[in-house]
């Protein structure tokens, strides 16, 4: 039979809006206070409790609604910021389409308090789902209150793709950083389960505005820049090099006074970074980008969370050269600052050598420095170091036992020395043995602090006074909700303030990077891209044979790590190790090389790449035309 036609009843149409603009808690944060922006709130003050679930509440002193429109506002497609078609090619409010109070509504229990200019007396609204009770009169404070409750209370399905509550309020406190840095000129404060988290002030400067989402340290650092091409205007301040991070979690983008996402924005930005930082890393930035309204397409997706350009090649265009002048004030090499060593005698753990940071020369840190820097001109040789021989003399051979490598048996193996100081070389009874010398360390320093887990003794270094580092609102959340975890791996910290950690005390392998860059580093492995532990990045990345290996040897050694320690374990690494152009004495390298074979899986770093391969005779000899 002929389905007929007919026409949805509202409950049902407003759960279909709700499913595309209240994808989340922190969807419903984003539409309640884009609607106190438009409504010209200069305070908005916002309260979560368990991630959004349990309760968001919404308080402003904008304009406020009469009666009639605080009835209004909970029916579909009712807005006061569009009254003809002619109007969207031109939109400047935040919201326009007048699905966010309705779709809100029909997923959760709401009430809705508000008082107009010059009226005696507020209104209240309530409502569950998509029932609302008549307006009814009562005592209120000029602005507007929403309060949500247990969201998604009818719709149970919702629930199972959430996160847990502490990821879910996370990315409030994400939503509500973009937003402050939208319009800085209005005061947003939040407050996360009873603890404020972020507060701008009223009247206040985009610098103000970065300072409360960066941290206080990080946007001293920033450069900031004032640029404009094709009609396009580019303001903002961007990160150093060493501010990169894993993800896209640090790059802020702005167009017309609306945060959003913009795959030709971050190609233009990873451009302008592509030789300033490595590959994978991105650059931290915040980009406020003004144009003609007619050029831009803000309703492309119903949250507004993604734009269309009239003109994608003026933007990249745009954005490249106005971060590229930025950078170009930087300076040109690093600067270098001397370490504390270590307490434990020139050692960051068992059986590997403290890899003290070395002052370099002049031209060696010019010949470092990002290309953009020379322009055209090609980089220069890199000199060879002043303090390390590219080839150590015949030291005494590196007892490997039985290993194999790709099949290979390496055994009895003889140092011989550096190449290019990024690689250790080696002679085996095989042939030539090359080491990455970086995801070697990785790989020692990560089964390290997995002994000091399965023992429960952290390995931490005591700072002689303690070292106030401030964080974004969003890296505070993440420490607090796993402060255990990081003391367990080392850390000796407690909060001081609202944002920013007291640290006492840090892991011993981290000394040469400081307390701030340790803390900074544990917390991008929670907050970073990917929410897998450091073994599901290992599957992901090899082969099958070896995944079943690691997995086994992740087993039998007991000490495997909760997810969350796993990643702080690994970023943690990557952060400390030896880098690619740090040059190793030959007692250095040797004493890598036999901590990375008393490894559980001394051929794998913790990312599934290979940390050893080997040359053997028989290429080598054709190589020569021998065979």
């Amino acid at each position: 039979m002929a389905m007929r036609i007919h026409r949805l009843s509202p409950e049902v149409a407003n759960r279909i809006a709700a499913g595309e603009v209240v994808e989340r808690p922190a969807s419903v944060v984003k539409e309640l206070v884009e609607n106190s922006v438009d409504a010209g709130a200069e305070r908005i003050a916002v309260e979560v409790e368990d991630g959004g679930l349990a309760l968001i509440r919404v308080i402003d002193d904008g304009c406020g609604m009469s009666p009639e429109d605080a009835v209004l506002a909970f029916e579909r497609h009712a807005t006061s910021k569009l009254s003809n078609a002619e109007q969207l090619d031109s939109i400047s409010t935040m919201g326009f389409r007048g699905e966010a109070l309705p779709s809100v509504a029909s997923v959760s229990k709401v009430r809705l308090i508000t008082r107009e200019r010059g009226a005696e007396l507020g209104t209240e609204v309530t409502g569950e789902g998509p029932a609302m009770s008549p307006a009814r009169p009562l005592p209120a404070d000029f602005g507007t209150k929403v309060e949500i409750k247990d969201l998604f209370f009818n719709t149970p399905a919702r629930l199972k793709y959430l996160k847990t509550p502490a990821t879910e309020a996370r990315r409030i406190v994400d939503v509500m950083s973009r937003l402050a840095l939208a319009h800085p000129d209005v005061s947003f404060s939040l407050w996360v389960d009873g603890r404020k988290v972020l507060s701008t002030p009223v009247g206040g400067s985009l610098a103000d505005a970065v300072a409360a989402v960066v941290g206080t340290d990080t946007a001293r650092a920033m450069i900031p820049i004032d640029s404009e091409s094709h009609g396009i205007a580019v303001t903002g301040f961007i990160g150093t090099p060493e501010m990169a991070r894993a993800g896209r979690d640090g790059q802020f983008i702005i167009v017309n006074g609306r945060p959003v996402s913009s795959k030709t924005v971050w190609s233009a930005v990873d451009r302008a970074y592509d030789r300033a930082i490595p590959a994978g890393r991105r650059a931290l930035v915040v980009l406020r980008i003004e144009m003609p309204p007619q050029v831009l397409d803000v309703n492309v997706h119903p949250a507004k969370t993604e734009v269309r350009f009239a003109s994608d090649s003026q933007v990249f265009s745009a954005v490249l050269n106005a971060v590229t002048s930025g950078l170009r004030t930087m300076e040109a090499a690093p600067r270098m600052s001397p370490q504390p060593p270590p307490a434990s005698g020139g050692r960051v753990s068992a059986g590997v050598p403290h890899w003290a940071e070395r002052q370099q020369s002049m031209d060696g840190m010019i010949n470092e420095a990002p290309e953009w820097i020379y322009g055209e001109r090609q980089a220069a040789p890199v000199p060879p170091s002043p303090q390390a021989p590219t080839w150590a003399p015949a030291p005494p051979a590196v007892a490997l036992g039985s290993q194999r490598v790709d099949g290979r048996p390496v055994a009895g193996m003889r140092l011989l020395g550096q190449l290019g100081r990024t690689y250790i070389l080696l002679e085996s009874d095989d042939g030539l043995v090359i080491v990455d010398q970086h995801v070697a360390h990785e790989r020692v320093l990560v089964e390290e602090y997995r002994r000091q887990w399965a023992a429960q003794a952290p390995s931490t270094q005591l700072l002689l006074t303690p070292q106030i580092v401030s964080l974004a609102p969003v890296e505070m959340q993440a420490a607090l909700e796993n402060i255990d975890t990081l003391r367990r791996l080392g850390f000796d910290a407690e909060p001081f303030g609202s944002t920013a950690m007291a640290v006492r005390g840090i892991p011993t392998s981290t000394a040469r990077i400081g307390a701030a860059r340790a803390l900074a580093a544990a917390i991008e492995g929670l907050t970073g891209p990917g929410a897998g532990s450091e073994l599901a990045a290992t599957l992901a990345a090899a082969t099958a044979a070896t995944a079943a290996t690691a997995v086994a040897a992740a087993s039998e050694s007991g000490q495997s790590l909760p997810p969350e320690a796993d990643r702080i374990v690994v970023a943690l690494a990557c952060h400390t190790a030896v880098k690619a152009g740090d040059a190793l004495q030959p007692e250095e390298m040797r004493a890598l090389v036999e901590s990375l074979m008393s490894a559980t899986d001394p051929f794998r770093c913790p990312h599934g790449r290979p940390v050893v391969t080997v040359v053997g005779f028989d290429q080598i000899e054709r190589g020569f035309g021998r065979r």
